[in-house]
């Protein structure tokens, strides 16, 4: 009978633990450094790091559309001092990173999803863009 505890106590720490081997294996997926492009052009860059959470932010993103939600060229920019935006609140589901980015002129975060959608490969959604804005394809580097 007083094994019964025990034997519960020992369940509870394998489970912990396999539970805890299964968070550090996604958090590996999402860690590194993802990029997009637009006609071999680096638009936007997500660093992620993953240690006992995930953390990170985004780089230089210069994301224009057009009316269709299409990614376009960005017009150039002769600010490249650009500092990167830290990654607000990110979350990870099973396969998904949430998260928000405040710009300095911004009012509201922009609120992200970026999505694992094959091996180093992730599709970046905008969930509360001013303009429609269709997914934008991520690899990892």
């Amino acid at each position: 009978m007083r094994k019964l505890p025990l034997l519960v106590l020992l369940l509870l720490a394998i489970a912990l633990h396999v539970i805890h081997a299964q968070d550090a294996a996604v958090l590996k997926r999402f860690a590194g450094t993802w990029e997009a492009k637009l006609k071999d052009k680096v638009i936007c860059t997500i660093k992620l790091e993953a240690a006992e959470r995930i953390s990170g932010a985004m780089h230089a993103c210069k994301i224009n559309v057009n009316d269709d939600g299409e990614l376009i060229e960005p017009e150039a920019s002769a600010d490249s001092d650009d500092k990167p935006d830290p990654l607000l609140d990110p979350k990870i589901q099973v396969d998904t990173l949430s998260f928000a980015v405040k710009d300095e002129d911004d009012e509201q975060p922009l609120k992200f999803e970026l999505k694992l959608t094959g091996d180093g490969q992730a599709e970046l959604r905008v969930l509360n863009a001013p303009a429609p804005i269709k997914p934008i394809h991520f690899e990892k580097k």
